[in-house]
């Protein structure tokens, strides 16, 4: 229940926009087939009447006219406007003052709308619903889930370091340009079609990062770039030779070693 303050202030209100909408507003306009297209006292589609607060010394002016208070406002308006943008989240401090009369003009084009759907908003109260959902935004969590794909292809010195020591192992001699270049390729095939993949979660309260996590999958390890170097070694014809050979040394030398 209202107290007898506030019952005094909303008639008070209610009184001035009654006053001002019938005495200096444009008559409603008639909509297609003879309805109403604009509400009564609200002014015309192209200039709407803006109701500009109870706090202005002019509580009602055409929308064109109020879109150019911005250009005779003296420091204290323009400081409060300045404020109220802030708390709406804008970053005043890059604005220019072009952007500034923009971002004017734009609320009271929206209180204009209100104004021809029959309601009384001022601009400084649109201003204000910007600011109450931006508070209700801060106050709620939320969490942020982005993923990145990464190709990490090995380079010709890569390459060459890994099938050298698979060659020499396994063959007994170093790898020719060809095989190298030969291998890099297969090499290179391989990690395009195994990328890695990195999920990213990052939770929020509001714009303040509160914790993030992330996770990688796939890609190609240094062990299965190694296995790939031996496997491709062990198709080149010498390498039964190679292990023949060396396994009858082996044997050789373990027959003196054992007599």
């Amino acid at each position: 229940m209202s107290s007898p303050y506030q019952q005094q202030q909303q008639d008070t209100f209610s009184s001035t926009v009654k006053k001002n909408a019938t005495a200096s507003a444009p008559a409603a306009s008639q909509g297609p087939g003879g309805g109403q297209g604009v509400a009564s006292g609200h002014g015309t589609a192209k200039n709407p009447t803006i109701y500009m607060g109870v706090d202005n010394r002019i509580a009602f002016i055409g929308q064109d006219e109020a879109a150019g208070m911005y250009y005779k406002w003296d420091p204290k308006v323009k400081n409060k406007f300045l404020s109220q943008l802030s708390l709406a989240g804008y970053d005043t401090g890059t604005l220019k003052d072009a952007q500034l009369a923009s971002l004017w003009a734009g609320y009271v084009q929206v209180a204009g709308q209100y104004s021809l759907a029959g309601k009384w908003v001022s601009p400084w109260e649109v201003i204000g619903k910007d600011i109450a959902q931006r508070s209700e935004a801060i106050a709620k969590p939320r969490t942020v889930t982005q993923t990145s794909t990464q190709y990490n292809l090995s380079t010709a010195e890569d390459a060459h370091a890994l099938f050298q020591g698979a060659a020499q192992t396994l063959l007994g001699r170093d790898p020719t340009k060809a095989e190298i270049a030969r291998f890099k390729g297969i090499l290179n095939k391989y990690e395009q079609a195994n990328p890695a993949t990195t999920t990213t979660t990052s939770n929020y309260l509001g714009s303040d990062l509160q914790s993030q996590s992330s996770k990688t999958t796939g890609g190609v390890t240094a062990d299965s770039e190694q296995l790939m170097a031996q496997e491709e070694a062990k198709k080149n014809p010498e390498y039964g030779a190679y292990q023949a050979a060396t396994n009858g040394m082996n044997w050789l030398t373990e027959m003196i070693g054992g007599g």
